[in-house]
C-alpha cells in the first residue's frame, strides 16, 4: 500500500473533537474547504464535545471509509488510529490538542489546516510501525511506571488550571515512591525500576523506521526532579546522555508490580493492572503523509 494515492477516488470522513482545545465547531467547514479545494467532495465529517466522540466513531465505522481524518487530541488520535489499524482504513491524524505526539512526529511543528492541506497535496501512504499493550496499540512511546502520572499534572498547568495541576501533581507524587516496575527483556536483561519506555521506530534517534523492534529505556531514578524531567522529555528521546538510562532494543517486554502500573501512551494515561506484556507490531496503521 505504500506510495502516491489518489484520495478524490477514495471515501474520505472526518472526526473533530472539539473538547481537546486545539479546534471548535468552525473547524469542521475550515476542514471542508480545504477537502473540497483539493478535489475531494462528499466527505462526511463528525464534530462535537466528548460526550459525542464515541457516537462520532460508531457512525464513522458504519461508512466504511476508506480514509478517515482526524483532528483531536493524543487520546482522540490513537482510538482512531487503533480503529484504521483494524479496517485497513488510511489515517490522517492532525494537531488538535496540547502533545499531539503523533501529528508532530509526521507533519512537524504545523497547524492543522498547513498539515492537512500538505498531506493532500502530494498524498502518499506510509506504514507505520507500534508497540501494543493490554490490546491498545502505542505509536510513538509508551512511558510505564509511576512518571507516566505526571503527563496530566503537566498538561493541567499548560492549560492554566493550577487548582487541578496540584491534585494530580500529588497524587503522582505518591505513587512515584510506591510503585517500582519489574521488567523482564531477556535472561540478561531484567530487574527493577521506577519507569521503562518503550520508543516506536518512527521518533527513535537510533533506529530506522525499517528496524523491527522496539527501543527500550530502563529508567532508575534518584529524585523527584529527575522523574519529573523524564516526564516531560522520555518519549522525545531526549535522555541519552542520562546516567540511569539502560537502552536495548527488544520484540517484547513483560512488566509487572506489586500495586497498579500507570502508563502513558502516546500521550494518553492507561493503567496496565499489575502486569503486562508488551509487543512490537511491524504493520500497524497506515497513514497518510506528503510525499518527499
Amino acid at each position: 500500500m505504500p506510495g502516491a494515492i489518489r484520495l478524490s477516488e477514495l471515501k474520505v470522513g472526518a472526526i473533530i473533537n472539539t473538547s481537546s482545545g486545539g479546534c471548535d465547531l468552525d473547524s469542521e467547514q475550515k476542514m471542508i474547504n480545504i477537502l473540497n479545494a483539493a478535489g475531494i467532495v462528499g466527505s462526511r465529517a463528525w464534530c462535537g464535545g466528548a460526550k459525542e466522540i464515541d457516537r462520532s466513531f460508531a457512525e464513522a465505522a458504519e461508512q466504511q471509509l476508506q480514509v478517515l481524518i482526524v483532528l483531536g487530541g493524543d487520546g482522540t488520535i490513537r482510538t482512531a488510529a487503533e480503529a484504521c489499524a483494524k479496517k485497513g482504513t488510511y489515517l490522517i491524524p492532525l494537531p488538535g490538542g496540547t502533545m499531539n505526539m503523533l501529528p508532530r512526529a509526521l507533519y512537524g511543528e504545523t497547524s492543522w489546516e498547513e498539515a492537512l492541506r500538505n498531506a493532500l497535496a502530494a498524498p502518499s501512504a506510509k506504514i507505520l510501525s507500534a508497540g501494543r499493550i493490554v490490546n491498545k496499540h502505542f505509536f510513538i512511546a509508551a512511558i510505564v511506571g509511576a512518571p507516566a502520572l505526571w503527563a496530566e499534572p503537566r498538561e493541567a498547568l499548560r492549560e492554566g488550571d493550577i487548582v487541578d495541576a496540584i491534585e494530580k501533581g500529588s497524587v503522582a507524587f505518591q505513587h512515584m515512591f510506591e510503585t517500582k516496575v519489574q521488567y523482564l527483556i531477556s535472561e540478561e536483561i531484567k530487574g527493577e525500576a521506577e519507569a521503562m519506555a518503550l520508543i516506536c521506530p518512527l521518533i527513535s534517534q537510533e533506529m530506522s523506521n525499517w528496524e523491527q523492534a522496539l527501543e527500550a529505556a530502563v529508567i532508575d531514578v534518584e529524585s523527584a526532579a529527575e522523574v519529573i524531567g523524564l516526564a516531560s522529555t522520555a518519549a522525545f528521546g531526549k535522555w541519552r546522555d542520562d546516567r540511569n538510562i539502560l537502552l536495548t532494543k527488544t520484540k517484547r517486554v513483560d512488566v509487572q508490580s506489586s500495586n497498579d502500573i500507570p502508563a502513558m501512551l502516546d500521550g494518553e494515561t492507561v493503567n496496565l493492572g499489575r502486569r503486562a506484556e508488551i509487543d512490537f507490531v511491524s504493520r500497524a496503521v497506515n497513514v497518510i503523509v506528503p510525499a518527499k
